[in-house]
């Protein structure tokens, strides 16, 4: 069994050097762990802000373009562009660009959590298909074909675009949702037109 005297006279037979050495590294030990602590509550609180930073500029793209929606009344569009379709009118259906802030964040839409990211992907994956709607509206075998399957396919391609456009719709209100904000639709949807 040692003794408290083994101890002592172990402790002071060490060189004052090494005790000063071991002290040295005791004090950098505990200067690394607290300045650890400190770098990762720092870098916890810089992602927290990067996601808020993300998420805000999410939500104003998003709420621009569901306002912008809000202004559509798309059953009178249907209503009053279906029967000029039927007569031969080709619509014009003009380019949108509302994913501008979504491009510029996709390489940090990581840092957003999971319940944001899929309604976010979900609206945008939307938009990108309404583009390629108006992409294909566009095509000369679209616009130029003149006989009754031609009239049709715009007829039928019209309503998409604007059966499309209130889906965009409510996957923004649901987007928004999981981002915290409460967006007040109240508009009814579009019509179903017996297709």
């Amino acid at each position: 069994m040692i003794t408290v005297g083994v101890i002592s006279g172990w402790v002071s037979a060490i060189d004052p050097r090494v005790w000063q050495a071991v002290l040295a590294g005791l004090f950098v030990a505990v200067g690394w762990i607290v300045n650890g602590a400190q770098n990762r509550r720092e870098a916890t609180r810089l992602r927290r802000e990067q996601r808020e930073d993300v998420q805000r500029a999410l939500v104003a793209e998003i709420k621009h373009y569901l306002d912008v929606l809000e202004g559509e009344d798309l059953n009178a569009a249907w209503e009053a562009m279906q029967p000029r379709i039927e007569k031969g009118y080709v619509p014009f259906l003009p380019t949108e660009d509302n994913d501008m802030v979504f491009q510029s964040v996709l390489p940090t839409i990581h840092i957003l959590p999971k319940t944001v990211i899929d309604p976010v992907v979900k609206y945008y994956s939307q938009l990108k298909a309404i583009d390629a709607q108006i992409a294909d509206s566009r095509l000369d075998a679209f616009v130029t074909g003149t006989d009754e399957d031609s009239r049709r396919r715009r007829e039928i391609s019209y309503f998409q675009y604007l059966q499309m456009k209130q889906r965009a719709k409510t996957y923004a209100v649901q987007a928004l949702r999981e981002m915290g904000v409460a967006p007040g639709v109240n508009s009814p949807g579009l019509a179903h037109s017996g297709q």
